[in-house]
This record gives C-alpha cells, structure tokens and sequence, in this order.
C-alpha cells in the first residue's frame, strides 16, 4: 500500500513540476519543517521527519502543498507514515508574507502492543487551521514559522480495548518552523 501512496506522490510532484517550468509565474518549494528535528533532538526515544512540496499560484496569492512525515517513538512501540494537504492563502497575493492555511493530515500507525503480543495499525486525521508568515529571499530560501490548532480524529485500539497513549485524537496545537527552498 505504501508503494502505491509513493508511486502517486512522486507522479504528482514530477507532473507539477513539468507544468511550473511552463510559466514563470508559478513557483514550487520543496522544505522541511525544523519543530519535529529539535523535537527529535530532545526525546532520544523519538525519530520524526517531516518533508514538504508547495506549488504557488494564482499569481502568488495562493499555495497547494502536501506534507509528508514519518514518526517512530521506541520508547512506546509505535510507528507512523502520514500526509497532509494543505492549501495556503496569502493575505498580499505576492506568495509570502502573512498567510492562512488549511490541511487534512491523515497517519497510517502501527503500534507493537506487548501486553497481547499483537500489532496493532490504524487511521488517524488530523484537520488544522494555520496561521504564519513566509518570508522568501531572491537567492530561494524561504522561512515560514506557523501556529495553530489541530483536532485529532480517530484512535490507535488494541483488541482488549486499551488505546495507545502515545497517538491520542482530540485537540491539539499545531505549530512549526518551516524552511525550503523555491525555484
């Protein structure tokens, strides 16, 4: 299943960029965000990634884009792949500076329940609102720290019944430092 979401992700990114090559008004970022890095950095028992695509356009006033991030907690037994679209709306139609976002993130977990000797996987969204600011330099780097609010919908459930408490639905912040690079 994974090789198909890939398959459709790279198919989807190689057609975008073919297509912004085509006008100069469009313009693609390709980044990362740093919060899941320092989160890392602080938890030894955490490894998490998160990689970003945007296209610009609309003649800058808006931003589609699709993260992609994958998670692994040691220390709890549980691992993760997810996505989010999202799509940005920038207040000055210039493709930076103040900007609103809204994404659907969705993660594929599987959690290794010792209790029951049993693997355990399941969905969980994630709808968010954003607030941010990106700021884009004409060398191509671009910096855009955000906050907001998600909620967490769905749970990761063993068959006894006792939910995983490292992957918990419900409402949550939502906040980042993203930096990329646009061409």
């Amino acid at each position: 299943m994974y090789k198909k979401i890939v398959t459709i992700v790279l198919s989807l990114t190689i057609t975008s960029v073919l297509s912004a090559q085509e006008s100069p008004q469009k313009k693609v970022t390709i980044g990362t965000d740093l919060a899941p890095l320092a989160f890392t950095l602080l938890n030894e028992n955490i490894t998490a990634g998160v990689g970003y695509y945007g296209l610009i356009h609309n003649n800058g006033k808006n931003e589609i884009g699709v993260g992609a991030f994958a998670f692994v907690d040691q220390e709890n037994d549980i691992s993760g792949i997810g996505f989010a679209p999202g799509y940005r709306f920038y207040h000055s139609g210039t493709g930076k500076g103040i900007f609103y976002e809204a994404s659907l993130g969705f993660a594929f977990f599987n959690w290794d329940y010792t209790k029951l000797s049993e693997t355990v996987t399941g969905t969980i969204f994630w709808p968010t609102v954003n607030l941010g600011y990106k700021w884009s330099w004409d060398f191509g780097l671009t910096l855009d720290p955000y906050i907001g609010i998600n909620y967490g919908i769905g749970k990761i459930e063993a068959s006894d019944g006792t939910a995983s408490e490292a992957v918990e639905g419900g409402i949550g912040p939502s906040f980042g430092l993203g930096i990329g690079y646009t061409f």
